[in-house]
């Protein structure tokens, strides 16, 4: 995390140094201040009467000055300090962005989505906070006990200006320790977040097996359980930040009360004379509020740097690699794919292939069954080199897939997964996500193929129609052709579905059977499913043993 910051801090070292000039120009104005405060009250003690007014008159306009030369420069602050904000946030998401667009399938399948964007969502505003309010807070209080500490030393009885560096001592000690304490519970408390986000997440992604099984009580009996866990955790938290925080803050102005006895004590005894008294009072004053703040700070920065720990380790971590050796390009035409003592197995799983064989021909369709958990998905996931098999080769047109790059491999794989995901943007946009730069004669003569024609009649904005969350608005073959209108807009050369009969009624079963039959005379079609429908041309058959983890080819059903 201290690279990271540190990386940061240099990226954006002009803001924050126009920043913490303009933070010293303040705590300069500020630190001048006790001093016409004290030469007022010594003209006030000392002088005459008479002409009190005209000498004290030039200190009054001078304190004024002062007070809009700090007005201007904090009002100029709080601009840089706005701009610099959004700056560091708008990089902070882009960031977020780009390292979850790169990072492996499996990362992503350890958690909810839900508590993956709220969790990192909240760090970003923390690491955001830390560098666009903590920091220059921090900066600004530093420089005013700094430069009250110089004038003491300067102005003041050593003895003095070291028991008022010892004050200080002190309470950083204790706000060190009582920083140690709200880390942990500010970690604690993070996870209980996660938990509450995660249940949350998925009530809603399940909300109808929810309701089907009637669960509601059940899943919000759970979500009370992680926030009652949560709400002990935060007045725990909330208890020893209100009473060590007060409690030092008691103990510094204690402190501070007692130097002021103590140099009310050298007055007294003569040993020091009202000018200096007085300006010790008014920084002493000025280095106590300027501590307190800092101790206020520092007290509640835990989250902050939770929020950015986190942040910094998924920032942190490695992408998928490409190779280093020369780009390989997949023809543009339909090839085949070949397996050859294919071996693999997840990590603590079961071997689910095992020295397995198979070829997939061009301009054919391929069909391969076997039950549920048997490993059919996870033939796409090593297709598309979202998981490296343990032994064994994937050639497609007689290249091994290893020499082909992600971008390309996944370019002319196109792939429609048993989630039909569409966006909630326009049709049109859902399918430019296909192939960016198609025109709409393009779009429209896909859907046609994919026997969408009806659908988009159906639509009162044509391609402009922004479609429900999640394509909540389209039957479920419906989405499923718009996965496969997708793929035959950017002319895949090669195209796997998985279990595309899943919740499909007959006529759509035929229409999506009729959609595949035209495809494969440019195509080459792997059809992941342990059902087979009778409208569909196969040219070649399957079975995935998944007890030896074997394919056994079979004769194809009769035309």
């Amino acid at each position: 995390m201290k690279s990271w910051i540190a990386h940061i801090i240099s990226r954006y070292r002009w803001p924050l140094i126009l920043v913490v000039s303009v933070q010293l120009g303040c705590g300069l104005l500020v630190a001048l201040q006790p001093r016409y405060y004290q030469r007022l009250v010594s003209l006030a003690i000392e002088a005459q009467h008479a002409n009190l007014w005209s000498t004290g008159l030039p200190l009054i306009l001078q304190l004024a000055l002062i007070f809009l030369a700090i007005a201007v420069l904090q009002g100029l602050l709080g601009y840089i300090a706005s701009v610099f904000s959004f700056n560091l946030l708008k990089e902070l998401q882009g960031e977020f962005f780009e390292k979850a667009s790169h990072l492996p399938l499996s990362y992503f399948q350890q958690q909810s989505a839900g508590e993956f964007f709220t969790k990192f969502n909240n760090d970003i505003g923390q690491a955001q906070r830390f560098f666009a309010d903590f920091l220059p807070s921090v900066g600004r209080e530093l420089i005013t006990a700094l430069v009250v500490t110089g004038i003491l030393l300067f102005s003041c009885p050593l003895a003095l200006t070291l028991a008022a560096l010892g004050i200080v001592a002190v309470t950083a000690v204790l706000v060190t320790f009582l920083n140690r304490i709200m880390g942990f519970y500010a970690r604690a408390q993070r996870s209980a977040w996660s938990d509450i986000q995660r249940v949350f997440d998925e009530t809603i992604q399940g909300i109808d097996t929810v309701k089907v099984l009637a669960a509601e009580g059940q899943q919000a009996a759970q979500f009370h359980r992680y926030t009652a866990g949560l709400k002990k955790l935060a007045i725990k938290a909330g208890a020893i930040l209100s009473v060590f925080s007060p409690g030092i803050e008691l103990l510094s102005q204690l402190g501070g009360l007692g130097l002021v006895a103590l140099a009310y004590y050298l007055i007294a005894s003569g040993r020091m004379r009202l000018e200096p008294f007085l300006l010790f009072f008014f920084y002493a004053a000025l280095l106590q509020m300027s501590v307190t703040q800092l101790t206020r700070l520092l007290a509640t920065v835990q989250t902050e740097l939770t929020g950015m720990r986190y942040l910094a380790g998924f920032l942190a971590e490695a992408p998928e690699m490409e190779e280093s050796h020369p780009p390989v390009t997949l023809p543009r035409q339909a090839v085949a794919i070949e397996l050859t003592d294919l071996t693999f197995a997840y990590p603590g799983g079961r071997r689910l292939y095992n020295h397995a064989h198979l070829l997939i021909p061009a301009n054919a369709v391929t069909l391969i069954d076997g039950p549920s958990g048997s490993g059919k998905s996870t033939l796409i996931n090593l297709i598309l080199r979202l998981y490296a098999p343990e032994a064994g080769v994937i050639t497609i047109g007689g290249i091994d897939i290893r020499r082909l790059s992600r971008t390309e491999l996944r370019r002319k794989v196109g792939v429609v997964t048993q989630n039909h995901f569409i966006f909630q943007e326009t049709l049109r946009d859902n399918l430019l996500i296909a192939q960016p730069d198609a025109s709409d004669p393009r779009i429209l003569q896909a859907l046609e193929r994919a026997q969408l024609h009806d659908f988009v009649a159906r639509l009162l904005q044509g391609l402009d129609t922004v479609m429900d969350p999640r394509g909540a608005g389209a039957s479920t073959g419906e989405r499923q052709r718009i996965c496969i209108a997708r793929l035959l807009l950017r002319e895949s050369p090669i195209m796997i579905l998985d279990e595309p009969w899943s919740n499909l009624d007959d006529r759509a079963r035929t229409l999506l059977a009729e959609v595949i039959n035209s495809c494969k005379r440019s195509a080459t079609i792997l059809i992941l499913s342990h059902e087979r429908h009778p409208a569909l041309a196969v040219d070649q058959l399957y079975h995935l043993d998944g007890t030896q983890g074997i394919l056994i080819r079979e004769d194809p059903p009769a035309a």
